[in-house]
């Protein structure tokens, strides 16, 4: 399946004004080589979908790029592939960011966020998915969007527009690779005039605050930093796992010495790849996967 999927039947509610043009580029920088895209008005799930699937886990995948754009190569179709390879089905989430004005310019994460956890669940069975295995996969700011997600998904956010909407849109588990999630955290990070913080991301992070959102109802929850990371501190991290532990929310936190940030794989760092090994033994434990298929 190659088709992308749109989120919203017409134009996205709040983006309807919006004249801005969706962009494709690519960047280089420290030998890598990114796939990026930014003004996005018209959010879509981009599918890896495995032939002959029957009752597979699946992952909506939501790559980082600093609330401004998004990764889609490593922190986005890498990762699908290798869940393909796993024998489970992704789906990567091109969505609306808060840099953008749209009418509604803090509430996109969540709304779009929201809308892709019923899609999948809606059409779970066409897919070949079951819908009590349906899980959110978030890097960076995608990280962010993952954690409002999980604790946020029954936040009513304007009128249903199909019947999707009328499916939950609680994940059933999160993966967060180096989520930014505390304001306060964001603003103090590094020496705070190298990479200050923008704000519109000041601004995301006063409205949504997950570690405070986080309630008994959030899936369990599989994070993982490294401690020198400087563009979201791995206190971002710590911060939501004691939320966690305060709610009695099943979570499990790894923090690598040394890998920095943005590493997605982590196949050419030391450390970090290890987190692919450790979250399969998680995922074990909940009953997503097992080494037999």
């Amino acid at each position: 399946m190659t088709t992308n999927i749109k989120l919203y039947p017409a134009t996205a509610p709040g983006s309807e004004n919006l004249t801005i043009t969706e962009e494709f580029f690519i960047e280089e920088k420290n030998g890598r080589k990114k796939e990026l895209v930014q003004n996005v008005t018209s959010p879509e799930l981009i599918p890896f979908i495995p032939e002959g699937l029957e009752n597979a886990p699946a992952f909506i995948i939501i790559p980082g790029g600093a609330f401004m754009r998004q990764v889609l190569s490593h922190e986005g179709r890498d990762v699908a592939e290798w869940l393909n390879s796993l024998g489970m089905a992704a789906f990567v989430l091109k969505t609306r960011l808060p840099v953008n004005e749209h009418k509604n310019q803090y509430d996109v994460l969540l709304m779009d966020a929201q809308r892709a956890v019923r899609i999948v669940r809606a059409r779970a069975k066409e897919w070949g998915i079951r819908e009590d295995a349906i899980g959110v996969m978030g890097f960076s700011a995608g990280g962010y969007q993952t954690a409002l997600i999980a604790t946020g998904f029954d936040k009513k956010l304007g009128k249903p527009v199909d019947e999707a909407d009328f499916y939950s849109a609680r994940p059933d588990f999160c993966v967060l690779g180096y989520p930014a999630i505390s304001g306060d955290v964001q603003q103090n990070r590094g020496d705070g005039k190298s990479n200050p913080i923008a704000i519109y991301e000041k601004k995301q992070l006063a409205k949504y605050k997950p570690h405070e959102m986080l309630n008994e109802n959030t899936p369990p929850l599989f994070i993982f930093e490294t401690d020198d990371d400087e563009t979201t501190p791995a206190e971002n991290s710590v911060l939501l796992y004691f939320a966690a532990r305060a709610k009695k929310v099943s979570a499990e936190l790894h923090i690598f010495r040394t890998g920095n940030h943005g590493f997605g794989l982590g196949n050419d760092q030391a450390q970090t790849g290890q987190w692919k090994s450790l979250f399969l033994r998680w995922a074990e434990t909940l009953g997503i996967y097992s080494d037999a298929k």
